[in-house]
């Protein structure tokens, strides 16, 4: 019986880590972790390129927009310019009928 328990020893032993096997899980955990660490630096730079690209591009739609509304003030602008000319125009016309007696 003290055969079949050293046996059984023996093996429950052998089953056991080592410390080479330790150190071993060790260097893979440090490797994997660097390789991680690595992988989440890249994406991170990426992340703030395409961030950057993006605030890029919303600046210029927001110029090209504010230049388009701009534009469109100006050409209202005119058009209430040449409108107020055309109001004044009038009441001088009606002022000059009254005064030649144009008008009936």
């Amino acid at each position: 019986m003290a055969e079949l328990t050293k046996e059984y020893l023996d093996k429950q032993l052998g089953k056991l880590a080592t410390k080479s096997s330790i150190n071993n899980l060790d260097k893979k955990i440090d490797n994997l972790a660097h390789s991680v660490d690595k992988k989440i630096d890249n994406l991170a730079h990426s992340v703030d390129e395409k961030i950057d690209n993006l605030a890029h591009s919303v600046d210029e739609k927001i110029d090209n927009l504010a230049m388009i509304v701009a534009n469109g003030f100006a050409e209202v602008k005119r058009e209430l310019d040449v409108r107020d000319e055309v109001a004044a125009l009038n009441r001088r016309m009606s002022r000059i009928e009254q005064a030649l007696n144009l008008k009936n």
